[in-house]
């Protein structure tokens, strides 16, 4: 049995997590975790060490070992087998299937398929619009916007890096949005009905693979949503970069008829 060579000094720092950086130590540790697999530091067939002697190793609880790891089996990184371990298995990688015909919030998504969702906000700001943001929602130059910034995870897995906005006139202050989005867009009589969105193939910054559990330069999906409500007013303008090793989008055809 093929042990990670978790006693390299360099390889311990690398993972070891920081609690002066955003986030959890266990989000950290998920994500050095991957990224060192993506790099090659942690090949497919390694055996981590045992939870304890990883915890010790790197500084951190059981807990926040326990709680990284299974992040990453549920990403199909890692698996664990009884009575021998944590195993490196990247090939495994788990895929989830979006399709494109249906217009419907990230969680509704999420709960179809069987898979617990759930948001970290990044920030939740009242701003002067961008450019690019009042052109979007058909606003005056310096309309104010509610911009939304979260990171969508899938029962743990950090699925999707999005940048939201929203008219001022429909959400005023963005700190009343608590949980759901489209939900404060429900209860203002603004929820999308009909939505134009276009994807290209992005490599990942250093901003976005942070969130997303990847290395910078990995490939993801970018996509950029307008959404109109009944009246068709743009009621959003969401700006989304999902992960492309673990998100297929797919969409029914039909031949016109003859």
């Amino acid at each position: 049995m093929a042990t990670a060579p978790l006693n390299d000094q360099d390889l311990i720092d690398f993972l070891t997590p920081n609690p002066d950086r955003p986030g959890s130590l266990y989000t950290q540790l998920s994500r050095s975790l991957s990224q060192a697999i993506h790099e090659g530091l942690l090949k497919d067939g390694d055996y981590l060490l045992p939870q304890r002697e990883l915890a010790v190793a790197l500084g951190v609880s059981r807990v926040t070992v326990r709680k990284a790891i299974e992040a990453l089996v549920n990403e199909g990184l890692l698996r664990q087998r009884q009575g021998a371990g944590t195993v490196v298995t990247s090939g495994e990688r788990k895929s989830i299937h979006k399709n494109l015909s249906v217009l419907n919030s990230f969680t509704e998504d999420m709960i179809t398929r069987g898979l617990e969702p759930s948001s970290e906000w990044v920030s939740r700001i009242t701003v002067q619009s961008s450019p690019r943001e009042a052109m979007a929602l058909n606003l005056s130059p310096g309309s104010r916007v509610g911009r939304y910034t979260r990171v969508r995870f899938a029962s743990e897995t950090p699925m999707a890096y999005e940048i939201a906005s929203v008219p001022g006139s429909i959400i005023a202050d963005a700190k009343d949005v608590n949980v759901s989005l489209y939900q404060a867009l429900d209860e203002a009589n603004a929820r999308p009905v009909r939505a134009l969105q276009t994807m290209t193939a992005h490599n990942a910054d250093a901003e976005v693979a942070r969130h997303l559990n990847i290395a910078p330069g990995d490939a993801v999906l970018y996509i950029e949503r307008q959404g109109f409500d009944s009246s068709n007013r743009p009621v959003e303008f969401t700006r989304s970069w999902y992960r492309g090793d673990i998100y297929d989008f797919v969409t029914e055809l039909s031949a016109m008829p003859a």
